[in-house]
C-alpha cells in the first residue's frame, strides 16, 4: 500500500457554480490512489503515517484538470503546416500534413496537458488509415499508460459528407476524372464499415473494462450527425447502452455544418438526433457553436453534456459558442482545448482564462461566466463528460488526482485579501505555475520535473523523425490538396448564410 498527504495555503475541494469549497492549509491523505480523508493539514498530518508528504504554504492544491475534448496531437497543425483556415478548408487541408510517429506525438500532448495540470482527457481519435485503427488505437492507449494519464479514448467512425458537406460522388462528378479518382482513393482508404469499426469497439472495450485503476474508458463517437447515417446512429445509441458507456461526437461546430443539418432533417441536428432517441446523459457534443434555444432545452431535458473549446472555435473561424445560455438552461458544460490552444502550448489555466473572459458581451445585464463556473467547467463538468465520475472534486472517496500550483505569481506582489484563490487561478494562473501532478495517487510531475517520462527524449525522437524528407506517399497527398481545394472553396463561397441573430451583441454597426 502506497500513501501520502497532499497539502497547501489552500485546498480547493470541489468547485459549484456560484461558489467553492475552499479549505485553509487544507491536506488530502490518499492510499492507493482513493482519497481518504480531507482536512486541515494538521489534524492530517497527526491521524495518518504516509509514506510521503508532498506540498507547503507556497501552493494551492486543485482538483486534477479534465480537458474533454482533444485529439492527441502534441505538434499543433501550425506546425506541421496548416494555417487557421475555416474549419471546412482546414479539415481538408490536413489531409496533406506530413505523417508524425503516433506514440510520440501522443506522448508529447501527454507531457504539455500534463503540465498545465491536466489529468484526465477525452481523446478523440480520428480514423487514419482503416486498415490500420486497431493498430494506431493501441499504440495512443498504450502512450496514454506510458504517461500516467487517465483517458477517455474515442475512436471516431465517418461514413459520408466526407469532403464537403454534399454526397461524396456527387461532388466527385464535378471534379476532373484523374483527380476525383485520386480523392475516392484517399477516401476510400479512411472509411473503415460499421461493422468492423463496432467490433474494433468491442475488442478494445474488453481489453480495458478491467483496467483496476480505472484510468481508461472506451467510447463510441459518430463523428458528426451529417458524417453519420441514422442507422448507424441507432446503432451507436443501441451499443452505448448495451455495454454501458457514452458516445462523444462533433456537432454543429460551424454555421454550414448548422445549414447541412437544416438541408438533411429540415431542423437542427440536435432535433433531429431527439427525434432518433440519441440523446441522453452518456452523450457528450463538442463544440456546438451553432445550436439554438431549443436544442439548449433539449439537451438539458435529456441530461447531454456539452464540451467548450473556446480557442479553436476562435481559431478556425466558427464563432463563440452560446455557454452563459447553455448554463442558464442547466446544460453540462465542460472545457476542452481541442489540440489547438491559444498560444500553441496546450496550456488548460489559459484555456480557462479565456472561456472566462470571452463570455462577457456588453450591458449590465448580460449574462456572464463567474470563476467559479469556470473552474468547475474544468474539473467536475469535465469528469461527468468523460464518465470519471471519480475524479474531478478532492472528497473522501474519489480519486487521488490532484495538482499543486505555486502561489508567487498568483499573490506577489499583493493580492487583495477578498479575492477569492479561485479568482486568482482563473484570472493569473498558467502552467509554468504548476509544480506537482499526481493521478490516482502517482507523482507524475513533482518540481515541474517528470518522475517517469524522459521528456527532452520525446522532444528529441520528434525532430530527428521530422527531420527527414517527404515519403512520396506524403507528397501525393499535398499535391492532391492542393488540387482539390478550389473545387472545395468555390463549393462553400455558394452558401448563402441567411439572416443571423446572435446570442452576444459584441458589437454594433448602427
Amino acid at each position: 500500500m502506497s500513501s501520502s498527504i497532499l497539502w497547501g495555503k489552500y485546498l480547493v475541494a470541489r468547485a459549484y457554480d456560484d461558489r467553492s469549497d475552499i479549505l485553509s492549509d487544507g491536506a488530502l491523505y490518499q492510499e492507493d490512489g482513493t482519497i481518504v480523508d480531507v482536512g486541515p493539514y494538521s489534524e492530517l498530518k497527526a491521524r495518518y503515517a504516509a509514506d510521503e508528504v508532498i506540498g507547503g504554504e507556497q501552493f494551492v492544491v486543485i482538483p486534477g484538470l479534465v480537458n474533454a475534448h482533444h485529439h492527441g496531437r502534441g505538434l499543433t497543425s501550425f506546425q506541421m503546416g496548416s494555417h487557421d483556415d475555416p474549419l471546412e478548408y482546414w479539415i481538408t487541408e490536413g489531409w496533406g500534413r506530413r505523417g508524425v510517429d503516433l506514440r510520440l506525438n501522443t506522448l508529447y500532448s501527454c507531457t504539455k496537458l500534463i503540465r498545465s495540470g491536466v489529468t484526465t482527457v477525452m481523446y478523440n481519435h480520428p480514423t487514419g488509415l482503416a486498415a490500420r485503427l486497431k493498430e494506431e488505437c493501441e499504440i495512443a492507449l498504450k502512450a496514454f499508460r506510458e504517461a500516467g494519464q487517465r483517458v477517455a479514448f474515442s475512436p471516431y467512425v465517418r461514413s459520408q459528407y466526407r469532403v464537403v458537406y454534399e454526397e461524396d460522388d456527387r461532388f466527385l462528378s464535378r471534379l476532373p476524372r484523374d483527380l476525383a479518382a485520386r480523392v475516392k482513393g484517399f477516401l476510400d482508404g479512411g472509411y473503415i464499415p460499421e461493422r468492423e469499426y463496432l467490433t474494433l469497439f468491442e475488442t478494445l472495450h474488453r481489453e480495458h473494462a478491467k483496467d483496476p485503476d480505472h484510468k481508461v474508458n472506451l467510447l463510441l463517437s459518430p463523428a458528426n450527425a451529417h458524417w453519420c447515417s441514422d442507422e448507424t446512429l441507432r446503432e451507436l445509441k443501441r451499443y452505448a447502452a448495451r455495454f454501458k458507456t457514452g458516445i462523444h461526437m462533433h456537432l454543429v461546430e460551424s454555421i454550414y455544418q448548422k445549414l447541412i443539418g437544416l438541408r438533411l432533417y429540415g431542423k437542427t441536428p440536435v432535433q433531429h438526433l431527439n427525434d432518433l432517441g440519441f440523446l441522453g446523459p452518456e452523450v457528450s457534443f463538442a463544440h456546438g457553436v451553432w445550436v439554438n434555444g431549443e436544442d439548449m432545452k433539449l439537451m438539458a431535458q435529456n441530461g447531454v453534456s456539452f464540451c467548450h473549446n473556446p480557442t479553436s472555435n476562435l481559431r478556425l473561424k466558427s464563432g463563440i459558442a452560446p455557454v452563459a445560455f447553455l448554463m442558464q438552461e442547466g446544460v453540462n458544460v465542460a472545457l476542452g482545448s481541442d489540440s489547438s490552444a491559444i498560444n500553441e502550448d496546450e496550456d488548460m489555466l489559459q484555456e480557462m482564462r479565456l472561456a472566462h473572459k470571452l463570455h462577457r458581451p456588453p450591458g449590465v445585464n448580460s449574462p456572464s461566466l463567474t470563476a467559479d463556473q469556470v473552474m468547475k467547467m474544468a474539473t467536475v463538468n469535465g469528469a461527468t463528460a468523460t464518465l470519471f465520475h471519480d475524479v474531478g472534486a478532492l472528497e473522501k472517496g474519489k480519486r487521488a488526482d490532484a495538482v499543486l500550483v505555486r502561489l508567487q505569481n498568483l499573490l506577489e506582489p499583493y493580492l487583495d485579501p477578498s479575492m477569492s484563490i479561485v479568482d486568482a487561478l482563473v484570472y493569473r494562473a498558467r502552467a509554468l505555475d504548476v509544480d506537482t501532478v499526481v493521478i490516482n495517487g502517482h507523482t507524475v510531475l513533482k518540481d515541474g520535473r517528470f518522475t517517469h517520462l524522459d521528456e527532452q527524449g520525446i522532444i528529441q525522437e520528434l525532430k530527428r523523425a521530422l527531420s527527414r524528407p517527404l515519403t512520396q506517399a506524403e507528397r501525393e497527398r499535398l499535391t492532391l490538396v492542393q488540387e482539390l481545394m478550389p473545387y472545395v472553396r468555390r463549393f462553400y463561397e455558394s452558401w448563402d448564410l441567411g439572416e443571423l441573430a446572435p446570442f452576444y451583441y459584441y458589437n454594433s454597426q448602427r
